[in-house]
């Protein structure tokens, strides 16, 4: 009999990248995500342990941005940085953040049934925010000088 813990144990099974079919003439940064048994045509911006982040082109028209400027941006990306940084960077340098977060993303690979295409890694992890000090009042009775030079 099984015991409820042996129950609520997760088995990851790894995540499979099939390469393009050798017939494949599109573009070379395109990448099919089969994402609960829905085909999706993506850009893959980046990988962490169990999300996949993506631009859907397949939001492309019903969110209204405009899919052959992704495609030429993503094109130009691929050509020179994509070994440097996500493709959010370069939509973010072009000031297009806020167009494109209307088809970005992000996936479960456990429930991610086939990828096929290229899946890029950087190794970027989210920024922590800082904690800042209050100011604290000066104690009356304490004199503060002005040194400046005149």
């Amino acid at each position: 009999m099984c015991g409820e813990e042996d129950f609520m144990k997760k088995t990851n099974t790894p995540l499979i990248i099939e390469a393009y079919p050798k017939d494949y003439s599109g573009y070379p940064f395109i990448t099919l995500i089969q994402y609960r048994k829905q085909h999706m045509l993506t850009i893959v911006d980046n990988i962490f342990e169990n999300i996949i982040k993506a631009y859907v082109l397949d939001l492309c028209n019903p969110e209204g941005v405009d899919e052959e400027t992704i495609i030429l941006i993503a094109t130009e990306w691929y050509k020179n940085s994509k070994n440097l940084f996500p493709l959010s960077i370069e939509f973010s340098r072009r000031g297009m953040t806020a167009q494109t977060s209307k088809i970005y993303r992000e996936f479960n690979t456990e429930f991610i049934s086939r990828i096929i295409g290229p899946v890029p890694k950087f190794p970027i992890s989210e920024i922590k925010s800082s904690k800042k000090r209050r100011r604290k009042p000066v104690p009356h009775g304490i004199q503060i000088e002005n040194h400046t030079k005149t």
